[in-house]
């Protein structure tokens, strides 16, 4: 017994001086997991919930990590961080999206309110949810929420340069940490509102949402589809707030900018296309837009970890499209991995990376996803380096993508499948 525990502390010894890069085979999404000089970092936590905590200790070998960070509300993303942080695994730092905490107070204080707002805001769009709009959704692979989110983030740029204008709008700065404690000192717990505590089976159950459907005298079962996508998002948002509260963490916030990056932790892993905020200007956003806004993937975080002599260099794109003004820190041997699990939605991010790099160096593309037949795209299997979680059409069970570092190079780990996509 006394040689097995050593023999263990030998073996973590040795995993604590490694570079490590886990691409976490969940049931659906991201989670990426990095670790250098001791120091680890857990981007995404995929759609699994209270199986993935079990999941990352099976498969790091770790009891929690130095920083979690959630790119943007999206359910296959964000899942796996909120039982992360309820399962009790040790966690310093929580990054979020500064765009959480514009109406955070609202949802906590106000629920009731915010619903009513939300339902009035859903039954307007009848113009806007056509047949054919919904077929060109289906091609995409996305949510109702989040192609609304898109929408509005693609014209979001006049409403900040309409906003730069008016100098006479009086805006009270925030501290966004300050104002959450508050906010969930006086707020009811939200788990006891039948508004958020049912979004979950409203979003699940198809019969549910008709019963939307009438109670809120929707015009359709599209707007109540979407009105259960939102109750979800806006769930996610006050629970993931207030388990990383709870816990004691502190809470960083980056909110996307597509000019500027800024904060993060120099030389572990700092933000591509987000600025870190301590106080916010609270925008009073639509309850609809707001929670559109926070599942958009053109505007989910990209977060990048530098190389140096020893430690390889890794991209996390989350969701995004990579059309932001920034520069990308291209290199050889670095990993990259697929912006939206591969999809073809998302090509200008493979078009940008030939475009700036023009094929003269080599890179590792780490897809992570379910089984779904439309992806990955064309694009994604044009890279000459390629590794997924679960291949389409392929007999392979499932895999946890893993490359240890060394010598400012990744390797494999001996058995990890290279792409078999057909």
């Amino acid at each position: 017994m006394k040689y097995y525990k050593i023999c263990e502390n030998i073996k973590l010894k040795i995993l604590n001086m490694l570079s490590r890069f886990i691409a976490i085979g969940v049931n659906q999404g991201d989670a990426f997991f990095l670790q250098r000089n001791g120091f680890t970092i857990l981007v995404d936590g995929g759609r699994s919930s209270s199986k993935f905590p079990q999941l990352f200790q099976e498969v790091t070998n770790c009891i929690g990590v130095n920083v979690l960070v959630c790119t943007h509300n999206d359910a296959d993303h964000a899942n796996g961080v909120l039982f992360f942080l309820k399962a009790g695994l040790l966690c310093e730092e929580v990054w979020l999206p500064a765009s959480w905490a514009d109406r955070l107070e609202d949802m906590l204080l106000r629920p009731e309110d915010f619903v009513c707002e939300l339902v009035e805001e859903i039954c307007n769009l009848d113009k806007k949810l056509n047949i054919k709009e919904l077929k060109k959704l289906e091609l995409r692979n996305s949510s109702l929420l989040e192609y609304i989110g898109d929408r509005y983030a693609s014209e979001q740029r006049s409403d900040f340069e309409s906003e730069k204008k008016n100098d006479k709008r009086d805006y009270e700065e925030k501290n966004i940490n300050r104002s959450i404690k508050l906010a969930i000192e006086k707020g009811r717990d939200i788990e006891y509102l039948w508004s958020w505590r049912c979004s979950y089976l409203f979003y699940k159950y198809r019969c549910l949402q008709k019963f939307l459907l009438h109670f809120f005298g929707l015009p359709s079962i599209h707007h109540a589809e979407l009105l259960a996508e939102a109750l979800a998002a806006g769930e996610r948002i006050c629970q993931i707030a207030i388990a990383a509260f709870h816990r004691g963490c502190r809470i960083r916030w980056f909110a996307y900018n597509s000019t500027y990056a800024s904060g993060g932790l120099p030389g572990y892993l700092v933000p591509v296309n987000a600025c870190e905020v301590v106080t916010i200007k609270p925008r009073k956003w639509d309850a609809l837009k707001f929670l559109a806004l926070t599942t958009s993937n053109k505007q989910s975080l990209v977060f990048f970890s530098p190389p140096s002599k020893e430690h390889p260099g890794v991209l996390f794109t989350a969701d995004s499209d990579l059309s932001f003004l920034q520069s990308i820190w291209w290199h050889s041997d670095m990993i990259v991995t697929a912006p939206h699990h591969g999809s073809e939605s998302n090509a200008y991010a493979y078009k940008r990376f030939w475009r700036e790099t023009s094929g003269k160096i080599s890179t590792i593309w780490v897809r992570s996803d379910g089984r779904f037949k439309r992806r990955p795209g064309p694009s994604y299997l044009s890279m000459p380096q390629r590794y997924c979680t679960l291949c389409r059409n392929s007999g392979y069970p499932k895999q946890h993508v893993q490359f240890i570092g060394s010598g400012g190079k990744w390797q494999p780990v001996p058995g990890t499948r290279k792409c078999t996509c057909v």
